[in-house]
Formats: C-alpha cells, sequence, structure tokens
C-alpha cells in the first residue's frame, strides 16, 4: 500500500472541469492564505459527522453541489461538505476517465463497484455509466471477498478505498490512474460496501448508506499527545550496547520497545478477536524498506480508545516517519486511522536500572543505586517484622530510563527477569553505619522471599539482610548476549509496626478566604493553627518537643494537569529550622513567593500559629496548594524534611508524618488565588477618544498626531504597565495602505501622520491594549481612536437665489463670489454670506468671507499650517451642472440659451483642499435668462 511515512497528507475532492476531465481545484501553494478562516468550518463539519455517525445515521441521499456536496439522512438532517475554495479550474488529472460536462468547480462523487467476475469498476455520472478500474500497470483490478486467500496481499488491505499522498485513488493495495485534488474535501461511494467516504483534515470518516451491511470501524482518529504536531511522536526505543570505542555505528542492538499509540474509534466497542492490525506499507516483507508490524495481542480497547502497540523494522534513529494504522474487520471490512508521526530513539543498556517499588503505599518507584561491591549510605532501605517474611519479587522491578522518565520493562513486551540471593558469604559492605555479612547472618532467600531463620529470630531485631539483586534482561536478537547487572538491596528486620496510612487535612483560614487581591507588598494570611495540629494527630506530631527554634517556612506544590505530578510553585526553597520564632510580618518574603510560614510557642501552645506568606507581586490562578515536605537548610546546599514527611506518587507531597498512628498527612490550601484585576480607563479628559492633531505655539505649524497613549489612560493596579499596539490588520483597507507607505506611524506610544492623509478615510484607529507586554497572552481589549481633520466644517453657508440676465448668452460670465456680496438674508439688511466661514479646531478663521469687498479671505498662516503638500491646493470652485464651467473662479456659461427664456438651477462646490483631506459646501444659483422682475 502506498499510504506510506509521507512528510504531509491533505485529502481532496474530485473536480471536474468544463471538458469533463479530473482535475484538481487548486494548487495547494494558492490555499495556505486561507488555511485559518477554513479551520473553523472544518471543525464544525467534523463534529457534525461525528454526531451523525454516533447517533447511527444512514445517508438517503446525496448531492454534489459547486464546491461540495450535501448529505441528506434517513430523518431528514442534512450535512454540507464545502472546500471553501472557489472551484477554479486546476492542474488536469493524470491519465483520469472523463467526467459529465459541466462548470468549472462542479463537485462530483466517484462511484465505485464490482462486476459479476469481482473486478472494480467505478462512475463518475451516478451510475449512468462504469468503466473498469486499472492499476499502473494497466490491468483491471479484483475486489476481495471474504473467502479469499490468505496469501493475497489484497487479502491484507481488502477493498479498502483511499487516496494516496499523490492524490490518486487507491484500492487496495493498486494504485489506481484516478487523481484527487490533495487540499480539499472528498467523498468516494463504494458501492460494494454500501458505505460513504468522506476525507476531510486528512482523517478518515465512513457513513452508512441506507441498508447498508457494513460492519468495520467507521472512524479511527489517533489521539494526539502534544499539541504541537512536530512534537506528537510515537517512539520505539532500540536498546544496544555502546561501542567500547564510542563507535555508535558499531553499537550491537540487543532488544526493542514498540511504539504505543491510542485512537479515538466508533463504534466504541468492537470484538477485538474479529479484528487485524497493520500499518501503511507493512504488509510485504522488503528488504530495507522502513515498516511498522503490530504486536501480536497488544491491542485494548477501553471507553472507545484503541490502543495499540507497533514494531519498527528498518528504521533510521531521529528520523521521522508518518503512518497510519489500517483496522480489518471480520476478514472483509477495512478502516483507515490519520496519519501520525513514529520515531525510533536509541536507548543503551547503562539506561536500565533496578527499581525499588511500595506495594501498597503512594510512593514512586526509587532507583537502587548500591551495587554488589558498594553501598549508598543515602540508599531506602526496607524493613519487615522479624516473625514474618518479605517478598523480594514484589518490591523489585526493573526499569528503563527514557528522557528522565522511569518507564518499567513490563510494559515494554521486552522479557526480563531477577533473581534474589544473600551477598556472597566472604564479602563485607557498610550500609547504615552496620558491617554486613551473611557468614553468622540468620537471614534466608528461597524463591525471592527473605526471612528470618526459626531459631534465635528475636536476635535478628534491627539487623539488617544485603541482598543481592540480579536482572537479566533477555536479548530478543540472535548471537547477541542478554544484558545482566547486579545490585545490592538492604532489608532490616523490625519489630511489628503498623500499616502505614494516609490523609488529607486542609489548612482553612481563621477569617476571610484565601482568594486573595494582587498587592505590591507582602500579603499574610492566619490560618487555622489548632485546626491543623488537632488533624493531623496532636500538636506533639509537629511541635518538635516544644523547641520554639523548630519553625519552619515551606514551599508549596501545585498539581499540573498537563505533566500529571505536582510541582513547586514557589520560587525559594523556604526554611527549615529557623533561628527563631519571629513574628510573621517581620518575615522577609521575596517578590513573587508563595510560602508556609509554621510558628512555633514552645512550651505555650497559645503561641502555635500557622500562616499563607504570599510574596509582593505574586500571581496565582486558582488552585490547590499542598505543603512541602521539605525545605533548605539555611547556610547548605541541602534540603531537610520539618515533619517527616515524604513524596508520593507523581512527586505528591505529603508534608507531615504521624509515627504514632503510621500515617502520612497531605496539607493542603484549597481554592487558593492571587488575582491581579488589571484594569485600563481612558481618563475623563480624554473621553471623547479623538485625535485631532497638535499646534504650534505661535500658531504656524501643525501636525496630525496623537498624545502619548500612556498620559491619557489611568491604570489600575498602578504598578502596571499598560501596552499598545497598532496592528495593520484590525485596520481598514485605507489606513492599511498609510501603514505600508509609511504615512502612519505608531512609535513610542503615539500616532502619528504624514501629509497628505484624507482624515475622513482613516476615520477611526483600532488601538489594542496590553497587559505588560504585547504578547498573545497579554491580550487586554482593543480601543476605538477616532481621527479628525482639524478643520471643522464650513458654518454660515447658503444658496445665493435668483440671478436675472436678460442678455445671458454663450459664455456668458457670473462672478458669483462678488455677487453674493448683494444678496440679502432673511433681516434683509446683510448679505447671506455674511457669517461664512471655515474655523480650525483652535477657532481661527481659515476661510472667511469678506462682505464689504466680496471675496474670500485666508487665514495668514493657512499655507504653512495646511497646505504643505503640493496637492493641497487651497480654495477652489467648481459645479457639474450641465452647460456651465468655472473659469478663474466664475461661473461661466457655455450653451446658447439665446431666443428663449431660459432658467437652470447652477449648483457650485466651494472647497478647501488641504493636507488631511477636503472641507467643502455646495450652494446653489438659479440663473434666469430674462428681465429682473
Amino acid at each position: 500500500m502506498n499510504k506510506k511515512f509521507l512528510s504531509a497528507i491533505l485529502f481532496g475532492a474530485l473536480m471536474v472541469s468544463s471538458t469533463g476531465t479530473f482535475v484538481s481545484c487548486k494548487d495547494y501553494d494558492d490555499d495556505i492564505d486561507n488555511i485559518n478562516k477554513e479551520l473553523t468550518d472544518i471543525k464544525a463539519t467534523i463534529a457534525s459527522l461525528d454526531a451523525a455517525i454516533e447517533a447511527g445515521k444512514s445517508i438517503s441521499s446525496y448531492t454534489a453541489v459547486a464546491n461540495g456536496y450535501e448529505l441528506t439522512f434517513t430523518d431528514g438532517s442534512k450535512i454540507i461538505i464545502s472546500n471553501g475554495k472557489d472551484g477554479a479550474q486546476g492542474e488536469q488529472g493524470l491519465q483520469g476517465i472523463q467526467g459529465p460536462a459541466g462548470p468549472a468547480g462542479s463537485s462530483i462523487v466517484p462511484k465505485f463497484k464490482v462486476d459479476a467476475d469481482s473486478y472494480w469498476m467505478v462512475s463518475v455520472d451516478e451510475g449512468g455509466t462504469y468503466e473498469y478500474v486499472l492499476n499502473e500497470a494497466g490491468e483491471k483490478i479484483k475486489a476481495t471477498g471474504a473467502n479469499a486467500s490468505a496469501d493475497d496481499i489484497a487479502d491484507a488491505v481488502g477493498n479498502l478505498i483511499y487516496v494516496d499522498e499523490d492524490g490518486y485513488i487507491n484500492i487496495g493495495d493498486y494504485k489506481t490512474s484516478f487523481k484527487y485534488n490533495a487540499t480539499i474535501p472528498s467523498m468516494i461511494y463504494n458501492e460494494k460496501d454500501q458505505t460513504m467516504k468522506v476525507t476531510i483534515d486528512g482523517r478518515e470518516y465512513t457513513l452508512l448508506m441506507e441498508g447498508s451491511a457494513f460492519n468495520g470501524l467507521q472512524t479511527i482518529v489517533y489521539r494526539k499527545q502534544a499539541k504541537d504536531d512536530m512534537e506528537d511522536i510515537v517512539y520505539a526505543y532500540l536498546l544496544k550496547y555502546k561501542d567500547k570505542d564510542g563507535n555508535r555505528d558499531k553499537d550491537v542492538l540487543f532488544a526493542s520497545v514498540p511504539a504505543k499509540a491510542e485512537f479515538k474509534v466508533y463504534p466504541e466497542t468492537f470484538s477485538l478477536s474479529d479484528a487485524e492490525f497493520y500499518f501503511s506499507d507493512t504488509y510485504k516483507t522488503r528488504a530495507a524498506v522502513p515498516a511498522l508490524s503490530y504486536v501480536e495481542k497488544s491491542a485494548s480497547l477501553e471507553n472507545g480508545i484503541l490502543s495499540v502497540s507497533m514494531r519498527p523494522q528498518n528504521m533510521v534513529s531521529g528520523t521521522n516517519y508518518k503512518t497510519s494504522l489500517d483496522v480489518k474487520m471480520y476478514n472483509q471490512y477495512v478502516s483507515a486511522s490519520d496519519y501520525f508521526n513514529v520515531q525510533v530513539a536509541n536507548v543503551y543498556s547503562e539506561d536500565i536500572h533496578a527499581y525499588r517499588i511500595f506495594p501498597g503505599q503512594e510512593i514512586d518507584p526509587r532507583e537502587i543505586t548500591s551495587t554488589v561491591k558498594t553501598a549508598n549510605t543515602w540508599e531506602v532501605a526496607d524493613k519487615f517484622n522479624y516473625t514474618e517474611q518479605f517478598n523480594l519479587n514484589d518490591s523489585v522491578n526493573a526499569a528503563v530510563v527514557i528522557n528522565q522518565k522511569v518507564m518499567p520493562l513490563a510494559e515494554t513486551n521486552i522479557e526480563y527477569t531477577q533473581s534474589f540471593k544473600l551477598i556472597d558469604q566472604d564479602m563485607e559492605i557498610t550500609f547504615d553505619g552496620q558491617t554486613i555479612n551473611t557468614r553468622q547472618g540468620i537471614f534466608e532467600v528461597k524463591d525471592g522471599i527473605l526471612a528470618v531463620k526459626e531459631a534465635y529470630q528475636s536476635s535478628a531485631i534491627n539487623e539488617y539482610a544485603g541482598v543481592e539483586v540480579t536482572t537479566t534482561v533477555k536479548s530478543q536478537v540472535e548471537g547477541v548476549d542478554d544484558y545482566v547487572f547486579k545490585n545490592t538491596i538492604f532489608v532490616k528486620a523490625v519489630r511489628p509496626e503498623k500499616e502505614i496510612n494516609y490523609g488529607t487535612v486542609d489548612l482553612i483560614p481563621n477569617e476571610g478566604t484565601l482568594a486573595l487581591d494582587y498587592a505590591t507588598k507582602t500579603q499574610i494570611v492566619s490560618l487555622n493553627v489548632r485546626k491543623f495540629e488537632s488533624e493531623v494527630g496532636g500538636r506533639d506530631v509537629v511541635a518538635g518537643d516544644n523547641y520554639s527554634w523548630k519553625n519552619y517556612l515551606l514551599p508549596l506544590y501545585a498539581y499540573n494537569e498537563e505533566t500529571k505530578a505536582y510541582e513547586q510553585v514557589s520560587k525559594t526553597n523556604g526554611v527549615a529550622e529557623m533561628a527563631s520564632n519571629i513574628d510573621s510580618d517581620e518575615l522577609t518574603i521575596a517578590d513573587g513567593d508563595i510560602l508556609l510560614y509554621y510558628r512555633n510557642g514552645g512550651t505555650n501552645a497559645d503561641k502555635d500559629s500557622l500562616f499563607l506568606m504570599v510574596g509582593a507581586k505574586a500571581k496565582l490562578p486558582k488552585t490547590t496548594l499542598y505543603v512541602s515536605p521539605e525545605a533548605q537548610v539555611s547556610g547548605q546546599t541541602y534540603k531537610f524534611s520539618a515533619w517527616n514527611g515524604t513524596f508520593g506518587k507523581n512527586k505528591m507531597p505529603y508534608a507531615v508524618w504521624n509515627n504514632y498512628d503510621a500515617k502520612y498527612f497531605a496539607l493542603t490550601l484549597t481554592d487558593v488565588s492571587v488575582t491581579r484585576n488589571f484594569s485600563a480607563t481612558v481618563k475623563e479628559e480624554y473621553k471623547a477618544q479623538t485625535i485631532i492633531g497638535k499646534w504650534s505655539a505661535d500658531k504656524t505649524t501643525y501636525t496630525l498626531e496623537s498624545n502619548v497613549f500612556d498620559d491619557m489612560y489611568t491604570v489600575i493596579p498602578t504598578d502596571a504597565t499598560l501596552a499598545f499596539n497598532l496592528d495593520a490588520e484590525k485596520q481598514n483597507d485605507y489606513v492599511k495602505g498609510l501603514i505600508t507607505a509609511g504615512t502612519l506611524t505608531f512609535e513610542g506610544n503615539t500616532v502619528k501622520f504624514t501629509a497628505p492623509v484624507d482624515a475622513a478615510k482613516v476615520k477611526e484607529l483600532k488601538i489594542d491594549l496590553y497587559d505588560g507586554t504585547v504578547a498573545k497572552d497579554n491580550f487586554y481589549r482593543t480601543d476605538t481612536w477616532k481621527v479628525q481633520s482639524p478643520l471643522k466644517a464650513f458654518a454660515g453657508t447658503a444658496n445665493l437665489g435668483k440671478f436675472y440676465d436678460a442678455t445671458l448668452a454663450k459664455n456668458t460670465v457670473i462672478d458669483f463670489v462678488t455677487y453674493a456680496k448683494t444678496v440679502l438674508g432673511a433681516d434683509k439688511k446683510t448679505s447671506v454670506w455674511n457669517s461664512l466661514v471655515l474655523k480650525d479646531y483652535i477657532d481661527q478663521d481659515v476661510v472667511k468671507y469678506n462682505v464689504k469687498d466680496g471675496k474670500f479671505d485666508l487665514l495668514a498662516a493657512e499655507q504653512s499650517l495646511y497646505r504643505t503638500a503640493t496637492s493641497s491646493t487651497g480654495l477652489t470652485f467648481s459645479t457639474k451642472t450641465e452647460g456651465w464651467t468655472i473659469e478663474n473662479g466664475k461661473l461661466k456659461c457655455t450653451i446658447d440659451p439665446t431666443g428663449t427664456i431660459y432658467e437652470k438651477v447652477v449648483t457650485v462646490t466651494v472647497a478647501y483642499k488641504h493636507d488631511w483631506g477636503t472641507t467643502s459646501f455646495d450652494f446653489t444659483i438659479e440663473v434666469i435668462r430674462n428681465a429682473k422682475p
């Protein structure tokens, strides 16, 4: 099968051009820019397909529509599967049969069936005509039935129809001559199985046609292990002996650890015994060809999650491969998963260790570091009731350490054994201050069971047995030796002890809650110390014989859902056994730190106290905190356990050990949060949120720029930093052009325009606000700031009424500017343009009509203020009225109205074109060729 190990896969729709030939819709590169916009639609479509499959819906009909397909189910519901493209004609398919004529971009669904002799045929006209499906050699392809020979390669892959990495339709192991586009959703109708296979976003969904007897898996979706595709890798490991000279090419392989992957499947339950599992290109044995083989009986199914293991062959270490899982049900129905990454990594014999395990206890496995010759004094010793037995088989195991993670050999399918015996008679080894040998010893080991000999049993109390552990990892490679290594563990015979138990004590505040606000100084929360001392079993468990110097500043942990482990959230390691029981408000806590402080009252229990210490500027999302069992010893590099606690599984902290009750206690603080309630509001004086620019002190120059944005906002908390960003993608097209041209800049948190710019087209700017830095996680909100021209609108405008001229003829000129002073307003005393003026926002008359002289006066500095660009032409007049034009600031008649009474309303535009746009108004003058009445 040619699905194997591809670098990237996107399945696409089969398209036909107007000539009917199979073609692709569009080159992959042209699709890249649209991928983000399509993701939402793709997710919605996938959700609809999942819902339809899980609801057991069957397809009653389907329709190929422009740029996609419409599926109608038997319950009347519908799903639209759209490719999101324009469907333009694309690359011609290689040797594709002729499809029905249709417009470019029309979608079709190829329909596959088998003839009476079991050869595959295909139709692209809804079954109107069929042609034989040919392989690359031009031969017809035979379908596989339930009775096919087990030696037939087609039997391994069944009647699986899919699209390979080159866009070609494949049936089983044979590539056909029909090509798909690999960038958009596709549908294939398998008439033999009565199924419709939909491929979208690299995932295949098998939907049943009405009446279908298909009994395979309808979906097999790989479950990612990491968010980033590049980091989502399923690893297989090769165990090797290192070459003594460091030549990696001469490293010797002796075993391998299979890769393991999980898949979400539907139906959620199916018979594993009736399923066969394969991986792409693993069905034939080909020398030196990368392949994966299914590890027999490794498949498990729980709550719809299928887990399988695979063993690599001929794969290069550190090289990424892509493959998919194929599942064949009842020797007939084959379904395939989407693609996932597989890598092989080398692991060496020295990475395999013996581990001490703790049955019934919440403690992680711990490496055994003592050898047969040297004891590690820090080794954790075991102990057992001297009158009973100690099961070495249940207490010791082996594991391989991979990327600092412990993988038990029992989970790797690698065969290994461990044997136990007392250390040699003539050997001595020192542990915990005792010299241990077996010459006079009273211990015995039989079948992995350690016991004290019956005679003189009580004499063995507090004596150590030294046990040699031999671990043998079986080689899987013929001619290569097993890996054998030895360790020593120490087990102490003791008087009977109580069974160890585990509990939790929740530390609560004396007042209020543990939901705190962000602060710029240390915060101290008093906790209920009496409740704490009582619930751990008594004050004497934690008060340290009433020594007032036994005070502890302990770090805190929280559970990380991603790593599935407890991790320290405190920035420092605290202090173990502080010199004095100082008051909490005298403690110095580092900024951003958070710790638990236990203050020992000595002989006066009333002075005992417990505090949550939160450093200045600390932030913490709502969580449950766990008190660490250990803290830093002052002036030393090591840590000390305050209350003899320990770390359990996944490094869960158990801070307190109650020796009287043989019980560990986890100390928790529930729903702790330190929330930085960040806010930014525009100051009252800038609430208009409008940029109108700046004038020089002498009012002779102007720039269209904003104030510094920092100065226009009030930020809470006061020590917060408000960051700003002008994101081009959020602006209108005109503004985007200004940014590209460099005539709009945002530097030093100031907006600045370079003339000429049309403020009316700018209209507004979208300014993004961030808490601290411009980063996705710190985004706060987007504010809209209007941008306004420095000039107001013309005021005091008016029409000029009727203008009579009995001699009006072609080329007659009307000086409307001068004429305006004679046109009286409503008061019958002053001109209608008596108040006509264009002002700026500092109340200067930029353009003003001079009634006395019948002309427009301009501000002396108007050019240096508002017309620095060559395109800023200043005051102009224009008209679009038919038969009239403007010359030298006057109206001129361009037609011959003589011989008749002529009446025409002429509209004139008065405009002042400046650096920041054009400010204008229209007025009318009714021209009449007649004597004034």
